[in-house]
């Protein structure tokens, strides 16, 4: 029988599948319906948005700048510490605007977790960029935020 700490991680990583799941159909709502009430979202270059009709706009919003993208979650990982957990995922993005410029970076999610009446939702939800490209110009990159110095 699974331990209650590894279905909590199950269901955590099932929430994270469903907010790329969100990205990629383009539904706001969706995704907002993911994050606590008053849940937090952050995004680099975006005012941060807190409650789920916020975060909906924010996603709306930043769909409008892309007629297409596509979101791939990769790895992560998961610690539950009773009704709370953090979570860290990697992802990447490539999307295209009206003008058919692309656009390709990838990231790290932070994550807090609380397990509410409807399951596991994030509490706050912070983005931060590794690498950004312009396919065909030069790459920029960023430092994990949370790297050792070297």
């Amino acid at each position: 029988m699974a331990s209650d700490h590894a279905i909590s991680q199950s269901e955590i990583r099932d929430l994270t599948a469903r907010f790329t799941d969100a990205v990629n159909r383009r539904a706001p709502k969706e995704l907002a319906d993911l994050f606590t009430e008053n849940g937090e979202w952050h995004v680099p270059g975006v005012p941060a948005a807190t409650g789920r009709e916020a975060i909906s706009a924010i996603l709306h919003g930043l769909l409008k700048n892309f007629e297409r993208l596509i979101q791939l979650t990769h790895s992560g990982h998961v610690d539950v510490a009773g009704d709370k957990a953090t979570a860290t995922w990697y992802i990447t993005e490539n999307a295209e605007d009206a003008d058919g410029n692309a656009f390709a970076f990838t990231g790290v999610y932070t994550d807090n977790l609380v397990r509410t009446e409807e399951g596991w939702r994030f509490a706050s939800r912070s983005f931060a960029f590794l690498q950004r490209a312009k396919p065909g110009s030069p790459t920029r990159w960023y430092p994990h935020p949370r790297a050792e110095s070297a």
